[in-house]
C-alpha cells in the first residue's frame, strides 16, 4: 500500500469511526447515550481524520515524523475508548486505520527533503 493511499484509507476509516462515535452518543439503548465518553471518542476520530488531511499537504520532514507521533498517539488513545465503551464497530474502523497508518510511515514517494 502506498503512503496516499494508506492516509486515504486513515481518513475513511477515521471518518467511519466518528459516525459510530456520534451513532452511540444520540441512539438509545447503546448503554453509553448521553455520556461525554462517545463524544470524546468521536472527536478523538475527528483529529485523525483532521491530522491524516494534514499529512498529505506536509512536505518537510520533521512535521510529517511530528503528525505521524501525534496520529499514532491518538489513535491508541481513541481505540481504548472504544474498548472501554464496548464499541466494536468502532474499534474495527481504528483497526483499519492503524493499517492505513502503517502505510503511511514509508513517507510520499521521491521526496527525501
Amino acid at each position: 500500500m502506498s503512503y496516499r493511499t494508506g492516509l486515504t484509507v486513515m481518513m475513511v476509516s477515521a471518518l467511519v469511526a466518528l459516525g459510530c462515535g456520534l451513532y452511540a452518543y444520540f441512539t438509545p439503548l447503546t448503554g453509553v447515550t448521553g455520556v461525554w465518553g462517545p463524544l470524546a471518542a468521536a472527536f478523538g476520530a475527528l483529529c485523525l481524520l483532521l491530522g491524516a488531511a494534514l499529512m498529505i499537504r506536509a512536505r518537510a520532514r520533521g512535521l510529517r515524523v511530528l503528525l505521524l507521533v501525534l496520529l499514532a498517539l491518538g489513535l491508541l488513545l481513541t481505540a481504548i475508548a472504544a474498548l472501554l465503551m464496548h464499541q466494536w464497530a468502532m474499534l474495527a474502523a481504528l483497526a483499519v486505520c492503524a493499517l492505513g497508518w502503517i502505510a503511511a510511515l514509508s513517507g510520499p514517494e521521491g521526496t527525501y527533503v
